[in-house]
């Protein structure tokens, strides 16, 4: 039921109504599609490979084969499609392998090398979406007078601060401390950089929010910040939630685009803080909040996903790989998840996202720009979205770094 609405409703736009009944399925004049192990009729028939229908998560042999230069896997030998389009769209966008890892690795976290995205050479590919497509072109040649939705892709820009300034804002105390240890190492630029900050000679290196700003307002763009205000800890070092002046700054970005939390590393893991680190995003902002990413990239499913549920967020940015580029869930529409361990769905709709900062100088730039430039032509095309992470700190290593930001932007 969950994928059927998935693909059929969201994704291509169509009414459907889904019976078990074999005498209603018969009778009817409509256009039909059955999921089986045998087609009843002459109707447009996707043999079941059974995934659907087992329960829990239990181990999986994958066999990859072709379909015209695009891999699937759940091949079936009979049926209007190669294979069980359903099936392997589950199991993509559930992140079932996600779950088969941790099960052998139950201390180790999922890496991009783990997927089979990854191994089996189309992660940079939004390949449910594809396989869509040709569902898509398959019904139309079955079914001429179906008439199908169009999606409008997207180029969405998300913007996460764990340190909104590097120097700025942050007491005498740890801005003593870090001029000691720049002093000590013989660091003398960045000691200088630091002295010229604090004595209002200069900028804080990090601090482009009007840069971008103007930008979004120039082009029209619809952002979203992502502020980080957990607790001070070893993982999460940013300034204090109660900072007058980074309290402002959430304020004032706040007037210009979409705000809300980056969850620290302790709320990714306990509810009773992310519903806390919320509470004070509604507090300081006083609007709604929805959207959510997690700080450090740490994403254990299901249970953040049901945490996220149960403190009343609606939406996740969280679902990307940092150290490659492309598509973590397969997908470049967003979708509701579905916990498949309790075989329910959780409403929070997942926002796949293509591109982390910190891929961007692990790749040779040229070949960087041409893989984003593929990617979002792809995405546009299948009317889908392409999502891209960055930070203020990214943004400020070089001079070349905001446009190169722009850049992508724009293509």
């Amino acid at each position: 039921m969950y994928i059927c609405e998935h693909i059929f409703i969201n994704m291509l736009g169509l009414s459907i109504e889904i019976t078990t009944d074999l005498e209603t399925f018969v009778k009817s004049d409509e256009s039909k599609l059955s999921y089986a192990k045998s087609p009843i009729g002459s109707e447009f028939f996707i043999k079941n490979f059974g995934l659907l229908f087992q329960k829990g998560v239990q181990p999986i042999e994958l066999l990859m084969e072709e379909w015209e230069g695009i891999p699937y896997f759940f091949a079936t030998k009979k049926g209007s499609l190669p294979f069980d389009i359903l099936s392997a769209s589950f199991f993509l966008l559930t992140r079932y392998e996600e779950y088969l890892h941790h099960e052998k690795n139950p201390t180790q976290p999922f890496t991009a090398t783990n997927s089979i995205g990854y191994q089996y050479h189309f992660l940079e590919i939004p390949i449910v979406d594809i396989w869509v497509s040709r569902l898509k072109k398959a019904l139309q040649e079955k079914y001429p007078n179906l008439e199908f939705a169009s999606g409008e892709g997207a180029t969405i820009s998300v913007i996460e601060v764990a340190k909104a300034f590097k120097y700025k804002h942050k007491g005498i105390l740890r801005t003593l401390l870090r001029g000691i240890a720049y002093f000590f190492t013989l660091q003398w630029t960045p000691l200088r950089q630091l002295i010229r900050v604090v004595i209002g000679k200069r900028k804080d290196p990090y601090d482009f929010y009007e840069a971008l700003i103007a930008y979004f307002e120039e082009k029209k763009l619809h952002p979203t910040f992502f502020f980080l205000l957990g607790d001070y800890n070893y993982y999460d070092q940013g300034l204090s939630y109660n900072n007058v002046k980074y309290k402002y700054l959430i304020k004032h970005v706040a007037d210009y685009a979409i705000v809300s939390v980056l969850g620290s590393y302790d709320a990714i893991f306990h509810q009773e803080i992310l519903s806390k680190e919320r509470e004070r995003m509604i507090n300081i902002i006083n609007r709604p909040v929805r959207r959510f990413r997690s700080n450090n990239n740490l994403l254990p499913l299901p249970e953040l996903y049901r945490n996220l549920a149960d403190s009343e967020f609606k939406e996740d940015y969280t679902m990307c790989y940092p150290t490659h580029l492309g598509f973590r869930s397969g997908t470049c529409t967003p979708y509701i998840f579905y916990d498949i361990r309790l075989e329910v769905q959780i409403p929070i709709l997942v926002h796949t996202c293509v591109l982390h900062w910190q891929q961007i100088d692990k790749q040779c730039p040229k070949e960087m720009f041409y893989k984003i430039e593929k990617i979002k032509q792809q995405t546009q095309e299948l009317g889908g979205n392409f999502v891209s992470i960055f930070s203020p700190e990214y943004l400020s290593k070089a001079p070349n770094r905001f446009s190169i930001y722009k850049t992508i932007q724009e293509y």
